[in-house]
């Protein structure tokens, strides 16, 4: 199968699943998962376990192409920002997620967009060891990832108040099939909200046009905090 649809295959499964996450008021352990929405038979779905360094999310990362390029908000050596891809519906636009970006494998598969091995920093720190396997859920990360990944976090929430003019945002986090996980790479979901009240009922999932996402996109780039 061609990569970049295999990306978008289990992205969207991801996207998908993450909708149902979102609904205000209920709680996680009443969202019942979509069989579609399961991993695959033999995936290791508790808080320990294999890393699979083809799980949609480490293709993201691997993935280098321009239309990548168009959901990446932010990109260092240690984290990637990134918003659901075009295709997805979408309940609050704006929502980023923070990923780490360790994935193990060759050195090709760690490298930056500048070509550069994301083993090194610039400060000159290890950001991970080539072929060490990547992070399943928030258990597995280090302490200097998880200051990364946290940092990333609040600078994506000032970019959602300076750029969208967001009045609130939530942080989130799935870890084991029992908490909803269903992309075994760690990952933190940063949504944000508008308008300044309690939250009332969700608006209705739909698919950003090309010109709102890519709006939506400029404007976080050109808000995130340097």
């Amino acid at each position: 199968m061609n990569p970049k649809l295999l990306t978008v295959r289990w992205l969207s499964v991801f996207f998908g699943l993450s909708a149902l996450l979102f609904v205000q008021g209920t709680r996680l352990c009443a969202q019942p998962i979509p069989p579609e929405h399961l991993p695959p038979p033999g995936t290791d779905t508790g808080l320990e376990g294999k890393y699979d360094p083809q799980n949609g999310i480490a293709q993201l990362i691997r993935d280098k192409s321009a239309e990548s390029a168009a959901s990446k908000i932010f990109e260092d050596d240690r984290v990637l920002v990134f918003m659901p891809l075009p295709e997805e519906e979408v309940a609050v636009p704006g929502h980023v997620l923070v990923v780490p970006k360790r994935i193990g494998g060759s050195q090709g598969a760690n490298s930056t967009a500048g070509g550069r091995d994301a083993s090194s920093t610039d400060l000159g720190k290890p950001a991970t060891r080539l072929g060490e396997p990547g992070p399943r859920n928030l258990l597995d990360l280090k302490p200097e990832e998880m200051c990364a990944v946290l940092a990333a976090v609040q600078k994506a929430g000032i970019a959602q108040k300076n750029g969208l003019g967001a009045t609130g945002f939530r942080v989130q986090s799935n870890n084991g099939l029992s908490s909803s996980q269903t992309v075994y790479h760690s990952h933190f979901h940063v949504i944000p909200s508008f308008g300044g009240k309690a939250p009332g009922t969700p608006a209705p999932r739909r698919k950003l046009t090309p010109e709102e996402y890519k709006s939506i996109g400029d404007k976080l780039r050109a808000a995130w905090p340097k």
